[in-house]
């Protein structure tokens, strides 16, 4: 494997307060709806959590607000 997969998720910085984001988890997925999934590439998604502004984060070719992750954190 190259070194770039052996790397761990890229450091983020949070677009609402400016503060590092912390990495959650990372899930290997191609972002498309299921009938859609099987002829996709793969690639990685990071979940990045602010512990400043309480905001959450996803980053595939850039970075979003999760907002799926927002709700369920309360």
């Amino acid at each position: 494997m190259s070194d770039a997969a052996n790397a761990g998720p890229p450091d983020a910085t949070c677009p609402t307060c400016g503060a590092a984001l912390v990495h959650v988890t990372t899930e290997i997925s191609s972002g498309a709806f299921r009938t859609q999934a099987a002829s996709m590439p793969q690639m990685p998604i990071h979940f990045y959590d602010c512990p400043s502004c309480n905001s959450c984060w996803k980053l595939g070719t850039r970075l979003l607000p999760d907002p799926v992750r927002q709700i369920l954190k309360g």
